[in-house]
């Protein structure tokens, strides 16, 4: 059984670790703007983190066969030789998590840190874990019951 990445909104406090050890894992300096986690502000004090949920439409749409499935974390990962920074996949994402690195000018994207996610691991409230899919599916139906019945904190 394959991991995700799990949210759960409630347990956000706003504190960006997970943006700032997205950027420093992948780019090696701590720049919000080039994390691939977006902590989103929906009202004061409540705070969204926003992750690749690796649904895989992206690599449907590449134009040049740059987004690819890998086999042993079942994310979707660009291939950086591949990617012409055409922008298509950014248009596709339903989430609008995918974007163009305007240093590289390569898409870039939720890897899951090849099976150990560094803003999971560094996020202090737990807000964002890396469970097994069934966790995390049994998660979801939870913060969507509180959703409709009008409970969520």
């Amino acid at each position: 059984m394959s991991k995700v990445l799990s949210i759960d909104p409630s347990l956000c406090t706003g504190c960006h670790r997970c943006e700032m050890w997205c950027s420093m894992t992948k780019y090696g300096e701590i720049n919000p703007s080039r994390s691939n986690v977006y902590v989103i502000r929906r009202e004061p004090a409540v705070d969204v983190p926003l992750v690749c949920i690796q649904c895989g439409i992206c690599i449907d749409v590449c134009p040049t066969g740059a987004l690819k499935r890998d086999g042993s974390t079942d994310a979707v990962v660009v291939d950086a030789d591949f990617c012409s920074g055409c922008g298509t996949c950014v248009k596709s994402c339903p989430y609008g998590v995918l974007r163009v690195d305007k240093e590289t000018d390569v898409a870039s994207k939720c890897d899951l840190c090849n099976g150990s996610p560094a803003c999971a691991s560094h996020c202090p409230q737990g807000a964002i874990r890396y469970v097994e899919e069934s966790e995390a599916a049994a998660k979801r139906r939870e913060l969507w019951a509180k959703a409709f019945s009008g409970k969520v904190r």
